[in-house]
């Protein structure tokens, strides 16, 4: 908790020798609120801090060393991927830079945060607001995750916010509260700056939050906190089949860092959609020249599908033109009854007319699972399955604990642990 102080640089008043004469004199500051006040009437003064006093930009700037200047390496590092493009869309939407450092607080910069109360994304988007906001999920493409989708919906709801409030420390306040709480708070007890921040009558963790993201603005003033050059990426349209592992390798990136650039992406393979990639220009070029030797160098050779109801390894076997014998080799722990919705390795067929289900290898290697309901399923069963709790998945899809679940539906959970 951040101690702040009460009222502060109250003119003080000195009697000279005739009484009828005042003479108004100038408060006494300190060496550091000296530094701070200056800092604040520069002409390119950061609006988030010109309203606010002096010694609570002294106080937020310390706990921000504290807590934010031991993980800026790595927060710094996960922003560098994505900032170019966000810095372009403030620009195009008149916003403030400053607006930056709110992912900071919401997510680390990790575009694949998922929080307990689903929450996700950068910009920690809530799945109904995210909706009204415009970044949808759809196609095998989420737009929470999605760097210019999240960015736009995010910054737009922020303009909303301070054209409401006409004040961007109760602004950030209504983005983590939300603006009929702000409002019912301060019809109670009205706020201004000169009242300093610990008197903002929001709950602590609210409090915190702004102090969090004020402080960090305060050190980037200052020159303690930077943000290193943003990775400069291109916009790459890609056509139908695609197999995006194997593109990251011929494109020369490590490891799972296509799907760091492109965190939208649900799936591996993009049999019948068309996408579009964010990659620096380097890499296309690897990838153009990979197509001029071999247009179809970047089609699966396999692909994941999942057992329906009424399949047998004959019937999957010649719907993907090959034999049983070679299903067993491509799935060598295939058990000798199929279970529906049990996924299989399968060689791509020429008209790739099903769907792959191989997921994004990040979604894959966490917690957070794109669920589809199955005849039978029920919250309480499907809570069992992964460890977790009925009430949870509710909170999560903001939908009823009592809600009808049908086949087909889709659910978040945050899993516990993996039905084997």
């Amino acid at each position: 908790m951040l101690s702040g102080c009460g009222e502060h640089n109250t003119p003080l008043t000195l009697h000279t020798s005739k009484p009828e004469q005042r003479v108004q004199a100038k408060p006494v500051l300190n060496t550091n609120e000296a530094l701070v006040l200056d800092t604040l009437i520069k002409e390119d003064a950061s609006p988030f801090l010109t309203n606010l006093i002096p010694k609570d930009i002294i106080i937020i700037q310390t706990e921000a060393r504290r807590s934010s200047l031991p993980n800026w390496q790595n927060i710094d590092a996960r922003a560098q991927l994505s900032r170019q493009r966000m810095l372009q869309l403030l620009e195009e939407m008149d916003a403030p830079k400053e607006l930056l450092f709110v992912p900071v607080a919401e997510s680390g910069y990790n575009p694949y945060a998922l929080s307990p109360t689903g929450a996700l994304g950068l910009w920690q988007l809530m799945p109904k607001t995210a909706i009204e906001l415009g970044a949808t999920h759809r196609h095998g493409l989420d737009g929470r995750r999605h760097v210019e989708q999240s960015t736009r919906a995010a910054v737009s709801y922020f303009l909303k916010l301070y054209e409401r409030f006409d004040n961007w420390t109760l602004a950030l306040a209504a983005y983590n509260l939300g603006p009929w709480g702000v409002q019912r708070r301060l019809n109670k007890t009205p706020w201004q700056p000169e009242d300093g921040l610990n008197a903002l009558p929001f709950p602590a963790e609210t409090k915190h939050y702004v102090k969090q993201i004020l402080g960090m603005i305060a050190l980037e003033e200052q020159g303690e906190l930077t943000f290193s050059e943003p990775l400069k990426t291109i916009d790459y349209p890609i056509t139908p089949p695609i197999d995006l592992t194997h593109l990251e390798r011929v494109s020369g990136l490590k490891k799972n860092d296509l799907f760091r650039l492109n965190p939208e992406l649900d799936y591996q393979h993009y049999l019948k959609q068309a996408i579009t990639l964010h990659l620096p220009q380097e890499n296309i070029n690897r990838i153009e020249q990979a197509l001029q030797k071999d247009k179809n160098i970047f089609k699966p050779k396999f692909i994941d599908v999942k057992v329906k109801s009424g399949d047998s390894l004959w019937k999957i076997a010649h719907r993907h033109h090959t034999n049983i014998a070679y299903l067993r080799k491509l799935n060598p722990r295939l058990k000798p009854v199929l279970s529906i919705g049990h996924t299989i390795k399968v060689p791509a067929s020429r008209s790739f007319a099903t769907t792959s289900h191989k997921a994004n290898p990040l979604l894959a290697n966490g917690r957070r699972i794109r669920y589809k309901v199955k005849s039978g399923d029920s919250l309480w069963t499907i809570a069992k399955k992964f460890g977790t709790s009925s009430k949870a998945i509710a909170r999560i899809n903001q939908i009823s604990v009592k809600k009808l679940l049908r086949p087909g539906d889709r659910l978040w959970i945050v899993a516990r642990f993996r039905p084997s």
